[in-house]
């Protein structure tokens, strides 16, 4: 599973040197600005920080960068870390989505007076309070069964749909289907011999055309059933039948409902990390 805060992080990287910064010197950019715990938040951080939240408001990235802070030195304090190798593997992905060397990114790193070690430590922060904090905190967030058809319940507009493999034939390749059958029950193997895809299917009663959806809602699990039209032949086997809300199933709905525990687990998190840390911001 990504999370939501991966998939900003990655985004970060992409947006990352598509700002221009203005020149500033390195005395200036080694300013420590605000520390949490008795870590620094140095003005560095907060240059790169415009980058990835994308705003220069100084006083919404100082608070962001302070959550990261406070969010990254508890995962550290719970044993995790993220390797050198990893953050280098970083760079280089970031020097490729600016079309760039590693070299050339560097370079001009060094002209916005921004190291690569700043960057570094910068990531690592990141990366600690994203997508290791989502590691961490999954050991303690689940989703029962029971929660997620509580969640449908809760939705409504609940609907049965059957879930098929779909074969669409050809009429001019009839008698080679035929021949097929009598030999082959297998359909993902009967579509490897005739060289056609399978289709993987969940549909709703209704869906298909009339004569396939007829024979398809009669049919048990493990049955194949048979339909055609004027131009094709469908051959279709009922893998199972399941609910679903809104059109999604009960495995997409979980992923949701974890996200959302995440989400609040983080906030609850960092609310109580606030309120026993020692957070100083320098004016």
């Amino acid at each position: 599973m990504v999370s939501e805060s991966l998939k900003k992080l990655s985004i970060g990287i992409i947006l990352f040197l598509a700002t221009s910064w203005s020149s500033f010197s390195q005395t200036l950019l080694d300013k420590v600005v605000a520390s949490v715990n008795g870590e620094p938040i140095l003005m560095t951080d907060v240059i790169l920080g415009k980058s990835f939240y994308n705003t220069d408001d100084e006083r919404v990235v100082l608070q962001q960068l302070i959550d990261t802070w406070l969010l990254s030195q508890y995962v550290e304090s719970r044993g995790a870390y993220v390797s050198d190798e990893y953050v280098d593997n970083m760079l280089l992905d970031i020097a490729k989505a600016n079309n760039k060397s590693l070299d050339k990114l560097i370079e001009d790193l060094h002209k916005q007076n921004i190291s690569a070690q700043d960057l570094k430590n910068f990531l690592r922060k990141l990366i600690l309070s994203t997508q290791a904090l989502d590691m961490l905190l999954l050991k303690e967030v689940r989703v029962s069964d029971v929660e997620a058809e509580i969640e449908k319940l809760r939705r409504g507009n609940l609907k049965l749909v059957k879930e098929i493999k779909l074969l669409v034939v050809d009429k001019k390749d009839s008698q080679k289907l035929s021949q097929l059958l009598e030999k082959e029950r297998d359909l993902d193997k009967i579509a490897q011999s005739l060289g056609i895809k399978i289709e993987h299917l969940e549909v709703g009663k209704g869906e298909l055309i009339d004569t396939l959806d007829r024979e398809i809602w009669k049919a048990g699990k493990g049955e194949i059933v048979f339909a055609e039209d004027e131009n094709h032949i469908y051959t279709a086997q009922v893998l199972g039948q399941k609910e679903v809300s809104d059109g999604v199933n009960t495995e997409t709905l979980k992923e949701e409902l974890i996200q959302k525990k995440l989400e609040s687990t983080r906030k609850d998190l960092l609310e109580r990390l606030k309120k026993r840390s020692f957070i100083r911001v320098k004016g």
